[in-house]
């Protein structure tokens, strides 16, 4: 299947930006390298992009910029997601996470920023699927997201698990890290497993 592309020309008329903010930009590294496809036309050569990731990326730069500086920008898109840093707005208007979800989230963790730093989007992700359980009270989706917020730095690794269990109505939950688990006590019921690698996929995705 073939990815489609578009000119540079279609690409500036299109996004209503010059030639010297493209160049910039790819001067900065926030647009790879590689995006860059010459072409040979009728008049020469040209260049090219993949359509869909070049207005995407070019979308999220024009949304972000006057809120982080171009070198940050640049660190987000290097797929680190430590130095990641997303709008608010961005997470709603892009369906990427409702807009009621955020909103129990900042009153659990009694912050309304308008930037999303790495820590809180970590939560966030992770607050959506404890509320897609279902079988959690508001009390146990409180406390789990304020110890996953609190101890995001242990449990920022792709091999981190979070366990959920419960056991005569009470509810526990723990991490391990690539370790088999040994299950002591049978009467346990596993309500979910949250993956931190899943985790981190989508907020590298969000690149």
């Amino acid at each position: 299947m073939f990815e489609e592309l578009i000119s540079k020309k279609e690409l500036l008329e299109e996004m209503k930006i010059s030639y010297g903010q493209l160049y910039r930009w790819k001067r900065k590294k926030l647009i790879p390298e590689e995006w860059f496809i010459k072409k040979s036309v009728s008049t020469g050569q040209e260049t090219f992009f993949p359509r869909n990731k070049i207005i995407n990326r070019i979308n999220k730069i024009l949304e972000l910029k006057d809120e982080i500086s171009l070198d940050d920008l640049a660190n987000q898109f290097s797929y680190n997601v430590n130095n990641i840093k997303i709008k608010r707005t961005y997470l709603t208007k892009n369906n990427i996470i409702p807009l009621n979800i955020i909103e129990k989230f900042e009153l659990i963790i009694n912050v309304n920023e308008e930037i999303y730093e790495q820590s809180r989007l970590f939560t966030l992700f992770v607050f959506e699927e404890l509320i897609k359980i279902g079988f959690l009270s508001i009390d146990e989706v409180n406390e789990i997201t304020l110890s996953v917020l609190k101890n995001y730095k242990s449990l920022n690794t792709k091999d981190s698990i979070l366990f959920i269990k419960r056991k005569l109505g009470v509810c526990f939950y723990y991490v391990l890290s690539n370790e088999p688990e040994i299950l002591l006590d049978n009467s346990l019921i596993e309500l979910t497993r949250i993956r931190m690698g899943d985790i981190l996929e989508k907020i590298k995705k969000l690149n």
